[in-house]
């Protein structure tokens, strides 16, 4: 059909505060600036896909203070790509990016996992985006 009949999800979450990252847990997302289609939980963290097709993720976490994480996507608990972030010593930030582009089924479960270390993420500096393309 036509781009009008197609359902448009997007979503652009952050962390509102400045906090620890539990290792090897998912990072939660707590606030969004856009979540079209409801599809990003801010209690959870995860996305769901409301329907089949392809997607477009993207994520920034800034690191700061000695920590070092590594961030890594998952579809259904699967590692599909990651990031590494590394601060060396304070007063060093670092806000590496990373993205990944994959076809969903609809309820499909895609998170951000924190693997490794603790890490420290700043604030709303920390983002989370997706959309259906």
């Amino acid at each position: 059909g036509s781009w009008h009949n197609r359902m448009q999800v997007a979503f652009s979450a952050y962390i509102s505060g400045s906090r620890s990252l539990t290792a090897n847990k998912k990072i939660v997302f707590d606030k969004t600036r856009t979540n079209i289609g409801n599809a990003y939980s801010t209690s959870n963290g995860i996305f769901t896909a409301p329907v089949d097709g392809m997607y477009a993720f993207h994520w920034t976490m800034t690191v700061h203070k000695s920590y070092h994480s590594i961030i890594r996507i998952q579809v259904n608990g699967s590692n599909k790509a990651e990031m590494f972030a590394y601060a060396n010593a304070y007063p060093n930030h670092y806000s590496p990016s990373q993205s990944y582009v994959t076809e969903l089924k609809k309820g499909d479960q895609v998170t951000l996992y924190n693997s490794g270390s603790t890490g420290y993420a700043y604030g709303a500096y920390s983002t989370f985006t997706g959309y259906r393309l």
